[in-house]
């Protein structure tokens, strides 16, 4: 099974992404370590802007941007496409955690948190956007009830 990610004509700075990967790992610790989930309410806002619009008002994009342009690291472009879906994905399991955590199953908020984590420091340490992985299944298995 060959790797497939969604496609789209349009680009972004890989580097800004894999900082915006990193601002989140690095809030989602912070919500482990100090048992405190409200701040993902901020990060499902954001998930959002960067999934259903251009990203333009989302705060880590913005933050990230800035770092980026303060550490003079060079433009590397990719796909937008895979990226918003990956958007996508965060922003449900921010919904996820919110909800487990609202409704206090603490454990279930940790796992989904933790999960959370990995995939963003896969993406923002190796490069690894797991969301890749999940669109290639989603059509596979699309593929096999079509």
């Amino acid at each position: 099974m060959e790797l497939s990610c969604p496609i789209s004509a349009e680009r972004v700075n890989e580097k800004v992404v894999r900082i915006v990967a990193f601002l989140v790992a690095f809030i989602a610790i912070c919500c482990i370590l100090f048992s405190n989930y409200w701040v993902i309410l901020v990060l499902t806002i954001d998930f959002a802007l960067r999934a259903f619009t251009s990203g333009k008002f989302s705060l880590l994009k913005i933050v990230a941007i800035k770092i980026s342009n303060a550490l003079n690291l060079q433009t590397k472009l990719t796909d937008l496409a895979p990226k918003k879906f990956a958007a996508t994905m965060g922003y449900v399991f921010c919904l996820l955690i919110t909800a487990t955590f609202v409704f206090n199953f603490c454990t279930a908020a940790l796992i989904l948190t933790t999960i959370m984590l990995i995939f963003a420091l896969l993406e923002s340490l190796f490069g690894i956007c797991v969301g890749c992985y999940v669109y290639t299944f989603l059509q596979v298995l699309k593929r096999g009830k079509a």
